[in-house]
């Protein structure tokens, strides 16, 4: 993997530009120089080295065709910590400004904005310690979180840059410019990582952003916190540069796990979770193919079927007429027109209901007459069968 050869030249470069912001505070000799440049000069070199280091990553990428676009999270505890200061920083850094800016201020209101991004920035920094402290990438939802510092750094690069333009470039420092637009293009690239998003190979993204990012930022915050203790405090501004520094350590600590633990294309397999449209057919025949084990099924088949005999059973009916009694406890025939109730006649039981039971009275001849009369009947029904 050539792209992590890229960590080479940056130590001698970072240390360089850390040197000449330094030097630009506390190195000036009696007219005001180092080396021949004067502040304002020595922060334009440390710019300027700061984009030949990017140019280099670039090109140390373009001769690297091995590095997989997908990296598996490891744990990296000292990633974990520094994500969740930083977050902690941003969140302070941010309530800081606007408590400082006043409401009839020129940026008051991008201040107000940069507040609303740093609030999600910083939950999303601690989610993302999270996933360094487990050693495993989040791929759910709450990944979807991971883009606000990127967001933020958008956010917080167009508050500079309207600050920056207000007066003469040539009299501006851009350092903190440039913090911004490196450190939101890694944050971009990071979430892509930390999500497995694989993209356009995020994992060299880091690499190529990462580092300047780091050179950079290291520099400007200890420019800034150097330039307040001379110059007389102010917490903003220490808060900033300590937020660059602890942003430019979790994102060494990242790369430098990647650096050593990161896979090449042939090591690793990377697999789309969906088929493709053309195969989801054959997926969803997979396991709906019953072809097998039709016979399985159970159901009625319409060939044995037989309707049934509507006229033997009319028959039937009518021939179950004169023991009516016997099945359904009364006998139709004796029950008036209005099917009130039962009429009394000599030859037929009357049943009632009666809370004790049910109660019959009839002669025992007329029992022995019915008793004849259901046995021939039994006997005709045999004889048809």
């Amino acid at each position: 993997m050539k792209v992590k050869y890229s960590v080479i030249p940056f130590i001698p470069v970072a240390i360089v530009m850390s040197v000449f912001k330094l030097m630009g505070i506390f190195g000036l000799d009696g007219n005001g120089l180092f080396l021949g440049m004067n502040k304002m000069g020595l922060t334009y070199t440390v710019i300027g080295i700061g984009l030949g280091l990017f140019v280099l990553c670039i090109l140390i990428n373009l001769f690297d065709r091995k590095t997989a676009p997908v990296y598996p999270v490891r744990k990296n505890y000292p990633a974990a910590a520094f994500a969740v200061l930083s977050g902690i920083l941003i969140i302070a850094s941010a309530v800081t400004k606007f408590m400082n800016t006043t409401a009839n201020s020129e940026y008051y209101f991008m201040t107000i904005a940069c507040l609303i991004f740093a609030i999600p920035a910083g939950l999303a920094l601690v989610l993302m310690a999270r996933t360094h402290f487990v050693g495993k990438s989040n791929i759910s939802t709450v990944s979807m979180l991971f883009i606000f510092p990127a967001l933020w750094g958008c956010a917080e690069l167009v508050s500079e840059f309207l600050v920056a333009t207000k007066v003469s470039i040539s009299a501006t420092d851009l350092t903190a410019l440039f913090c911004y637009i490196f450190i939101t293009l890694f944050m971009f690239s990071c979430a892509m990582v930390l999500s497995r998003i694989q993209g356009r190979n995020p994992v060299k993204a880091c690499f190529i952003y990462g580092l300047p990012a780091i050179a950079i930022s290291v520099a400007e915050g200890l420019g800034v916190i150097c330039t307040s203790l001379v110059e007389g405090i102010d917490v903003s501004q220490i808060l900033m540069g300590i937020e660059f520094i602890v942003i430019s350590l979790y994102a060494l600590s990242f790369i430098l796990e990647m650096t050593i633990k990161s896979y090449t294309k042939d090591e690793i397999e990377i697999i789309d979770g969906m088929p493709e449209d053309n195969d989801e057919d054959v997926y969803a025949n997979k396991y709906t193919d019953t072809s097998d084990y039709d016979d399985l099924v159970m159901s009625h088949n319409p060939i044995d079927y037989e309707e049934p005999d509507d006229e033997a059973a009319s028959e039937f009916i009518e021939s179950m007429g004169d023991i009516d009694d016997f099945i359904l406890g009364y006998n139709r025939d004796e029950y008036s027109d209005n099917g009130s109730g039962p009429v009394a006649t000599d030859d037929s039981p009357i049943v009632l209901n009666t809370a004790e039971g049910v109660t019959k009275s009839s002669s025992s001849n007329d029992s022995k007459e019915s008793l004849s009369e259901i046995d021939q009947i039994l006997q005709d029904l045999e004889n048809k069968k």
